[in-house]
């Protein structure tokens, strides 16, 4: 199962000094599959992505996969916008975690087209809207060509086409074999687009098939 698996196995997830946020989690993730991580403001969803991403060890248990490479996106509040830096500034970033992508002039422009972002590659990234950034952060994390892709809220602040646009560049994710968890509390979302569902509730977490999606 572990090669090709996300799998969490008796894991408890917290902060040091402070009670566990997350505790006795048992389920695992397939590969190539879809996942919407669920639930409200401070349940732990973002710490059940950072634990995946391995930013944060957990406090007891295991979690193991077999993705080599994996692309984590915070929620955008993290990023400091006023920095003068450039949109290709910021989608070659990326290429200090995997050096071996292609970040030149040709494979930037097609990352941008991918989100439909028509704006310049030395354009500022004070100049774009929330919306902008975020297709600007999707095209970052296309070029990684991740195994495994982690979103945190990424339609926090964005426009209704944003969502829509970025909605189907993850399905497209997803139809190419891609794995993907995504943190979201937008229910309305989840149950149009994503398969699976991680409930997080009460510091547990249960995983199940979206019912709006079942194949009749």
């Amino acid at each position: 199962m572990s090669d090709n698996c996300l799998i969490f196995k008796n894991v408890d997830l917290g902060y040091r000094n402070d009670a566990p946020v997350l505790t006795e989690m048992n389920f695992h993730v397939n590969k190539g599959d879809y996942c919407g991580v669920v639930g409200a403001n401070g349940s732990g969803k973002s710490t059940l992505l950072k634990a995946v991403a391995g930013l944060l060890e957990p406090l007891r248990g295991e979690i193991a996969h077999p993705f080599k490479r994996v692309s984590y996106l915070p929620q955008n509040g993290n990023f400091n916008r006023t920095f003068p830096i450039s949109i290709a500034d910021v989608l070659k970033m990326g290429r200090f975690v995997y050096a071996s992508c292609e970040y030149g002039y040709l494979a930037l422009q097609k990352a941008l087209d991918k989100v439909k972002l028509t704006l310049g590659l030395d354009c500022p990234i004070s100049n774009l809207s929330g919306g902008q950034f975020q297709r600007v952060l999707f095209a970052r994390a296309l070029l990684q060509n991740p195994d495994l892709l982690l979103l945190d809220e990424p339609f926090n602040g964005v426009d209704e086409q944003t969502i829509f646009d970025l909605a189907h560049v993850l399905a497209d994710l997803h139809a190419s074999g891609k794995t993907i968890l995504l943190a979201v509390h937008d229910w309305n979302f989840v149950s149009s687009f994503v398969p699976l569902v991680l409930d997080v509730k009460n510091a547990k977490v249960t995983l199940h098939q979206n019912p709006n999606l079942l194949e009749s």
